[in-house]
């Protein structure tokens, strides 16, 4: 899946910085149908989580109210710099994944 993830990669220590996830998602809702008249089926990103140097800051529990492209904007407070991964599950099972690295200023 593609994304699209900015932050503001040089932060002070104690401060914080927003973290803007797009990720390219279609958002099944299992509600449509085709054009033959059938369910098309639920899909939809129902996980994501965010780690700071291996550990959860954030986690998010989804469903199905979300537009298809969700956009996710959060805070985050780093007391130290390091890599920092988004990671999301669809219901079909497929993995998503976006990175950056976050860098501390004096």
């Amino acid at each position: 899946m593609q994304s699209r993830l900015q932050i503001i990669p040089s932060v002070l220590s104690g401060q914080g910085t927003t973290v803007r996830l797009l990720i390219r998602h279609p958002m099944e809702t299992g509600f449509r149908f085709d054009v033959n008249g059938s369910t098309i089926p639920k899909n939809v990103i129902h996980t994501l989580a965010a780690q700071l140097n291996g550990v959860q800051i954030f986690k998010a529990t989804l469903d199905s109210g979300i537009s298809a492209d969700p956009f996710f904007q959060f805070e985050i407070k780093a007391s130290q710099g390091g890599k920092l991964i988004l990671q999301w599950t669809d219901d079909l099972g497929r993995k998503g994944e976006a990175v950056a690295e976050i860098k501390m200023q004096n």
